[in-house]
């Protein structure tokens, strides 16, 4: 989490991969790499619980990276995310950030929903 904080100008160390972006905005509405660094930074993964930490199957490096993987709370949701750290690119690289459904809702979004108090955007979510 540390190496999402800013660098005081030198080039970045975290980069994200593939769709990370896409996920990123649709589940958490954080439209930038800036915005995803600065939500972890800030401690927006909540209650982080650890998954596993598997190699990365589709890497090019040898040995594979060792991927962790977490699930966390945030707000309304529960969310996923995982990282390694590229030994060769001296990187640390977000393969995955999204809310994970099959972990189902959070406690606060049950109460909500109970008290049809929950967000138009929430709903339909179960």
């Amino acid at each position: 989490m540390k190496a999402c904080k800013g660098n005081g100008g030198k080039p970045s160390i975290v980069v994200l991969e593939g769709s990370v972006r896409r996920t990123a905005d649709r589940d958490f509405n954080l439209k930038t790499r800036e915005a995803i660094l600065s939500f972890i930074a800030a401690g927006g993964l909540e209650d982080l619980e650890f998954i596993n930490a598997l190699p990365f199957r589709l890497s090019t490096e040898i040995p594979p990276p060792i991927c962790d993987a977490y699930h966390f709370k945030s707000g309304f949701s529960i969310g996923y995310i995982s990282f390694f750290y590229s030994e060769p690119n001296k990187k640390w690289v977000i393969k995955s950030f999204h809310r994970d459904d099959a972990c189902g809702p959070t406690a606060m979004e049950i109460a909500l929903r109970n008290a049809e108090l929950l967000p138009e955007s929430l709903e339909g979510s179960e």
